[in-house]
């Protein structure tokens, strides 16, 4: 199943964490960023999110990864997406949730969004003292 990946937060979130990918795990030509920057409006905001889509038109589909549930980024993204059926959307994106959205092989979609959650729960550990 071929996937894009669209990343979105606020400030230089998306930039930020698409550099650590970058560093760890080299490129992927099927992330796309879209930070909301303190000089972005809705619009701005809006037109980098329906750009990041349409250049993944190649892909099968489209998951869209952000840094908080129901803020801006999320909440544009879901309304520039919403009525496309191969997009699918995420918050509480970390590294791990990010690189495996990006790598992980699965062919079955249903399996594949399962275990995206499931890598970036499974990431979060206290370690303790």
């Amino acid at each position: 199943m071929k996937k894009g990946v669209i990343l979105t937060g606020h400030g230089i979130f998306a930039k930020g964490l698409a550099s650590s990918i970058k560093m760890v795990a080299g490129d992927f030509d099927n992330l796309r960023v879209c930070d909301f920057e303190e000089k972005d409006t809705y619009e701005s905001l809006d037109k980098k999110i329906l750009e990041a889509y349409e250049s993944l038109k190649s892909y099968e589909n489209v998951i869209i990864l952000t840094d908080l549930l129901g803020a801006t980024p999320f909440y544009r993204a879901n309304i520039c997406l919403r009525d496309k059926d191969n997009v699918h959307f995420f918050s509480g994106a970390n590294f791990e949730m990010v690189y495996q959205a990006l790598s992980l092989l699965d062919d079955d979609l249903d399996s594949y969004l399962e275990k995206l959650t499931s890598y970036a729960k499974d990431s979060i550990v206290y370690y303790g003292k």
